[in-house]
């Protein structure tokens, strides 16, 4: 007897949902956090700033940076693993944020599994660099080959740093040894390298094309699989001799853990527009970063790739940080 109106009410309730709006549908209603766990000026931040100003428009909400600097980066990282898993906080990191610091600091308390990738974003390309000086090493064999004959030294920006482990890298895979001597930040470390305080170090070509061009240092080879498009005539690590070292810092957005699908599909396409306009791609160019536009499987099998790498090296140096 009650079971027309039963089928009218379930009815009405499935074209309720069925019209009702989607996460995606409604999202963004209100501007929306970028975590930067690096302090301002710093090349997370100018990327970050850059991609906040062209991510709003495209999905028309304000982006807003907000800088949580300080202990390696850790609060900031946090702070997102713990806030609402909305779309309306993201964070921006990199290789070192996820694969070293937690390893090396037992108070960091946060993984990748803390958070869902949502787009890659860009891919910075490092150097093993020299004073250009005439007594310097022209070439990377006669870097190790210096390095066989006597101790020596090399610059990093810190203990536990992409410019500190890739070298160390570079070091096991040649199987040579040198004495690392960190500074705070790159910007010391180079110009002490530029001073004759140190023999070399490996760092960014967004840290060091300045002082390439004015030539004031000298890049022996460059740290990923094909040569840069802005020293063409450097060799990459494997064509000077040391095959299957790839040092670069990946960087890209990610969500607290349980954000949404259709959330993260509609940040990861607005990302993918972005990293594609041409006047994008060009201010990247300027500060040697390259956008990295490749899926969000790829992303994945990178990070996997990079945790492989990275967290390992970590434990096998030892490095501990409090």
């Amino acid at each position: 007897m009650h079971s027309a109106p039963r089928r009218i009410l379930l009815a009405a309730a499935l074209a309720a949902s069925l019209s009702a709006p989607t996460w995606a549908d409604t999202f963004p209603s209100k501007p929306i956090t970028l975590v930067v766990t690096q302090g301002v000026g710093s090349g997370s931040d100018i990327t970050a700033r850059l991609l906040a100003g062209y991510l709003g428009p495209a999905l028309g909400q304000s982006v807003v940076v907000e800088n949580r600097a300080g202990a390696s980066g850790i609060p900031g990282h946090q702070s997102v693993a713990r806030a609402a898993p909305d779309g309306y906080t993201l964070l921006f990191t990199s290789t070192a944020g996820l694969f070293v610091v937690p390893v090396m600091n037992p108070n960091a308390k946060y993984s990748l599994a803390d958070y869902v990738p949502v787009s890659p974003v860009m891919r910075a390309p490092f150097a093993v660099l020299v004073a250009n000086t005439p007594q310097a090493p022209k070439t990377l064999p006669e870097l190790l080959s210096s390095l066989r004959a006597k101790p020596q030294n090399f610059a990093s920006a810190g203990v536990g740093t992409m410019t500190h482990l890739g070298t160390e890298l570079v070091l096991r895979r040649a199987g040579v040894q040198a004495t690392h001597i960190p500074y705070k930040g790159s910007g010391a470390a180079l110009t002490d390298l530029m001073g004759g305080q140190v023999l070399f170090a490996t760092d960014s070509l967004t840290a060091a094309m300045a002082h390439i061009r004015s030539g004031k240092l000298r890049a022996l080879a460059t740290t990923d699989l094909a040569r840069e498009g802005s020293l063409p005539d450097v060799p990459t690590l494997a064509e000077a001799g040391i095959p299957g070292v790839q040092v670069a810092a990946i960087g890209g957005l990610f969500a607290p853990k349980g954000t949404p699908k259709d959330v993260v599909d509609k940040i990861a396409a607005a990302t993918a527009k972005v990293l594609a306009l041409p006047d994008v791609v060009q201010r990247f160019a300027a500060v040697e970063t390259d956008p990295l536009r490749v899926s969000i499987g790829a992303f994945n099998d990178l990070l996997r790739k990079e945790a492989e790498v990275w967290s390992p090296l970590v434990q096998q140096l030892g490095l501990k940080q409090e």
